[in-house]
């Protein structure tokens, strides 16, 4: 065995003339002139441009263009050497073009165009002891080219340079946003590949014989001690990009533990993913965000056993915070898939989900379809829980009127027909709104919105005028429209009594009669004013008149009007 890898390093070794010349050529670029400044300047320039755009086939362009290899190559040639005159010009060649690469990446970084962090950038605030291990396959990658000439030393230079430029220039970025400990980040991460690359090339000019014929400031001690630096210098920033390397990858574990912990407590529900999450170690507690997409809020029950699945996951105190997005997940009629993550083979939708997740999902699906036919139900939400043992759909819909039980028993016995339940029991909510325009109370859409009908708003006047004729009795809304053969009409009317059928039946006649046509009323009668000691009042014309005056609630009543009888809103 030790006389194969004998006769193997003495293939590596080259030859006096090759030795010569790989002396010559790294002396030539590792002497620093106005192309050489120029190209790292360069190289710097295009490497921020990268950086900030997140883009990292820029920052490849910018590591082809970078020429910081060949100083390190002169470094560590001249410590095997004992070359003090190449070490000496090579360090000011590599000090000098690391500044010159920090301070351009600084200047590119004050000009307005740095509008976020990218993850090109982040990747270089902080180097693991991964990264110092990709910097000795690319020093030995490098200096391999250059002892072996069937190697291309083009792919090699590329991978050295991608060791160097985009740490200097992301330093630089760091510097100019203000962001120190980033910038000690990214410089420690150049530091540590310099360090791996110039220990790696060294050891390999080394095996190559190129420590032969060294200068008079030689010696074997010296080139001992040089070696000894370098040595010194790879295993202390070892040991610190291993600690750091474990420090992320504890966080990493305890990001996973985090996650998987949240994922499992919202599995019960497909329609519930977890979107991202946040988690900050506090030292004696965890904070946690968790956004979650959901069709609905999550209960703080809910949240609380989240909370203690991740606590005891994590072996600490946890304080959880859930943001909720709410979406929905609308299948066109007839449609009762349920949405899953997409899985290996592609595929976004599942029939697989939990008994009461699938009887939920089918019949908010069927109650959609059933309001898709009445315009006028708006279904907000729908909800699975369970009264007395049975299985109840709780759908809380928004109607201009109530729901009558009819209704309701006629979309109960469609979700049982469709679930194949006959035990499902269905529970509507039913919140009324009120439409309000600025031309009063919306009785009838089609008299607020679209042309004006001239002959209708001529009807609406006649009927106001005849009912606020009748004792007592106040109009607050009026909307009349047209059928083709006459006039359909929708009152709002409040009064110390209720209208009777044939007090409205006269103001038909009455209508119809000077309209020409026949009218047909119909009127909300109730039983609400405002009374003072002088008069009743319509709420609003209350409040109408009180902001007219320009006074609060608190403030005095309004003066008494001397009048016959009630005055008409």
């Amino acid at each position: 065995m030790d006389g194969s890898l004998a006769a193997s390093l003495r293939r590596f070794r080259v030859t006096d003339d090759k030795a010569d010349g790989i002396v010559a050529d790294i002396t030539r670029g590792s002497t620093p002139g106005a192309g050489f400044y120029a190209l790292i300047a360069t190289a710097a320039l295009i490497a921020s441009l990268g950086l900030v755009a997140n883009s990292p086939a820029v920052i490849i362009g910018a590591m082809l263009v970078s020429p910081l290899m060949s100083p390190i190559f002169g470094i560590s040639l001249g410590m095997i050497r004992g070359d003090a005159g190449l070490m000496g010009k090579s360090i000011r060649a590599e000090i000098s073009g690391m500044a010159l690469a920090v301070a351009f990446g600084a200047l590119f970084g004050l000009l307005p165009v740095m509008t976020e962090v990218t993850p090109e950038m982040l990747a270089r605030t902080q180097p693991t002891l991964l990264d110092l291990l990709v910097a000795v396959f690319a020093g030995f990658a490098g200096t391999l080219a250059m002892v072996d000439d069937r190697i291309s030393p083009a792919l090699p230079g590329v991978a050295i340079a991608t060791a160097i430029v985009p740490p200097l220039a992301t330093c630089g970025l760091c510097l100019a946003s203000g962001a120190n400990q980033g910038a000690l980040g990214a410089f420690l991460l150049f530091f540590a590949n310099f360090v791996a690359i110039l220990l790696v090339s060294a050891l390999t000019f080394l095996a190559a014989g190129l420590a032969k014929g060294h200068g008079a400031g030689g010696g074997v001690r010296r080139v001992a001690g040089n070696m000894a630096l370098a040595v010194l210098g790879f295993l202390l920033v070892s040991a610190y990009l291993t600690s750091t390397l474990a420090s992320i990858l504890a966080d990493h574990r305890q990001d996973d533990q985090t996650r998987a912990a949240i994922e499992r407590a919202l599995a019960d529900d497909p329609n519930v993913s977890l979107a991202s999450m946040q988690r900050k170690d506090m030292g004696q507690g965890v904070d946690v965000l968790a956004v979650v997409r959901t069709p609905r809020y999550l209960e703080p029950a809910q949240v609380a056993e989240m909370e203690k699945a991740v606590s005891d996951s994590l072996g600490k105190d946890v304080r959880l915070a859930v943001r909720c997005i709410l979406n929905k997940d609308i299948f066109p009629p007839g449609g009762a898939a349920m949405v899953a993550a997409p899985s290996l083979d592609g595929a976004l939708f599942t029939d697989k989900a939990p008994a009461d997740v699938k009887r939920l999902q089918l019949a908010e699906q069927t109650l959609r379809e059933i309001v898709s036919a009445m315009p006028q139900i708006l279904l907000l939400d729908v909800d699975l829980v369970h009264m007395a043992g049975e299985p109840v759909i709780l759908a809380t819909m928004q109607s201009p009127r109530t729901l009558i039980p009819s209704e309701i028993g006629g979309m109960e016995k469609t979700l049982r027909d469709r679930l194949g339940e006959s035990d499902i029991r269905l529970l509507a909510r039913c919140q009324t709104p009120e439409d309000v325009a600025a031309d009063g109370r919306i009785l009838f859409g089609r008299a607020h919105f679209g042309p004006k009908d001239a002959p209708s708003e001529a009807v609406a006047g006649d009927l106001r005028t005849a009912l606020a004729g009748l004792p007592e009795m106040f109009v607050t809304a009026m909307d009349v429209v047209h059928d083709g053969q006459g006039y359909l009409a929708r009152a709002e009317i409040v009064g110390t009594r209720l209208i009777t059928p044939a007090e409205v039946r006269e103001v038909e006649n009455r209508v119809s009669a000077a309209a020409g046509a026949p009218v047909s009323l119909a009127a909300w009668s109730r039983v609400a004013l405002m009374v003072t000691d002088t008069r009743y009042l319509p709420v609003e014309e209350y409040t109408r008149q009180r902001l007219a005056a320009g006074m609060g609630e608190a403030e005095k009543p309004l003066p008494a009007v001397d009048a016959a009888g009630p005055p008409a809103p």
